[in-house]
């Protein structure tokens, strides 16, 4: 068996020739200008994106610098490409020069012939404007050795992402509420605080007294309100109505026509109290005019609510009853006890008792009911 042995002496490393660009052979000629103006018509040898091989007549300088026009033949079309050429070597007859200074434009008009040429494709004017439509070039990609993030970057990007993410469920949440709302919440269209009251009103036109003093907020039952003067309505509409009228005294004959005044004294049904719709005061008053409200103090106040009709069947399967009542803070629960039908204006009255006592400044008072539903699958 044979070995070798080399010594480290004898190893030679040798760099290998690559070529930056690609060669290729295309039928092409190009015409060279020096700087005195003297022109030198050549053939194209080979061509590459990076430089011309050259068969000139004459002899070309090393070093020297030229501008030349490339002549390309496209079937019927001729193309011209402008470009300057360094002469770097003359070896064999072929004379090379590179490009100094060709734009991208023309690389890839001369990039796109080479390929079609070396494919066997046809070459056509339209290939070589999509050629310089196309965007050729990829941008720098990222540096990938960023300097690692602080502490605060750190802390600013985990708080920018909790602030979305609790924007985010806001606006769920925010929609959830809207969806059972319109699903399950009844608003009321009317409220106020009312009661079981006995109202004083004006039995025709005529004068009122108050019987109590200013200031006063109650009274007991069988006690004077008020004094009212108004005259006696009469009519006559038969003979023997007129022939009454001669058997009557003249103080009777005065009462009868309505030229005297009757007084009448209202007294209080119950132990209530008082509650006046208008400021209290001794004058003239029209018939029916309402003169104050008497509210018993054995019948707590309690809510009346209007609600359209068509939403009967859905107030008798009710869940709760949330009531916020004018001037007091705290919103009220209560509890559904009666309802009925308003001939006037066909809506449904609902009688509401709160789940605590109202106090007596608040009878009249706008309410704002919320009749919540019970959701499905969920009863008591």
């Amino acid at each position: 068996m044979t070995t070798a042995t080399l010594s480290p002496g004898k190893v030679v490393h040798e760099s290998l020739d690559e070529r930056q660009f690609v060669r290729t052979r295309i039928p092409a000629r190009v015409t060279l200008r020096d700087a005195s103006g003297n022109s030198h018509d050549c053939q194209i040898h080979d061509i590459s994106l990076g430089g011309v091989g050259l068969t000139c007549s004459g002899i070309m300088t090393v070093g020297a610098l030229y501008d030349a026009t490339i002549h390309l033949n496209l079937n019927a079309i001729d193309l011209s490409i402008d470009a300057r050429l360094k002469v770097v070597s003359d070896r064999n007859g072929v004379t090379g020069a590179e490009f100094v200074d060709l734009d991208a434009k023309k690389r890839d008009i001369l990039r796109y012939l080479m390929t079609a040429y070396m494919a066997g494709e046809v070459v056509d004017i339209n290939g070589l404007m999509n050629v310089m439509q196309r965007e050729n070039y990829i941008k720098s990609r990222k540096q990938s050795g960023e300097a690692p993030r602080t502490t605060g970057q750190r802390l600013k990007a985990a708080l920018g992402s909790l602030g979305f993410i609790v924007l985010g469920l806001a606006a769920a949440a925010f929609v959830l509420y809207k969806t059972y709302l319109m699903l399950f919440h009844v608003p009321a269209v009317q409220a106020q605080v009312t009661a079981d009251s006995y109202v004083v009103a004006m039995p025709d036109n005529g004068y009122v007294k108050f019987a109590i003093p200013e200031g006063q907020t109650r009274v007991q039952a069988g006690e004077p309100i008020a004094t009212v003067s108004s005259q006696l309505a009469s009519r006559l509409t038969t003979p023997s109505d007129i022939g009454a009228l001669a058997a009557l005294s003249q103080e009777d004959l005065q009462v009868v026509l309505g030229r005297a005044l009757i007084e009448t004294v209202i007294s209080s049904p119950c132990d209530c109290d008082l509650f006046f719709p208008r400021p209290r005061q001794d004058s003239f008053a029209y018939r029916e005019q309402e003169l104050v409200h008497l509210l018993p103090r054995d019948k707590p106040l309690y809510v009346t609510a209007a609600v359209p009709f068509s939403k009967l069947k859905d107030i008798a399967d009710l869940s709760s009853i949330e009531m916020t009542v004018f001037d007091i803070d705290e919103p009220v629960g209560g509890t559904l006890i009666d309802a009925h039908t308003d001939e006037k204006t066909g809506l449904l009255l609902l009688k509401i008792q709160p789940d605590r006592e109202l106090p007596q400044s608040a009878y009249q008072k706008p309410v704002a009911v919320d009749l919540f539903l019970r959701t499905p699958g969920v009863r008591s």
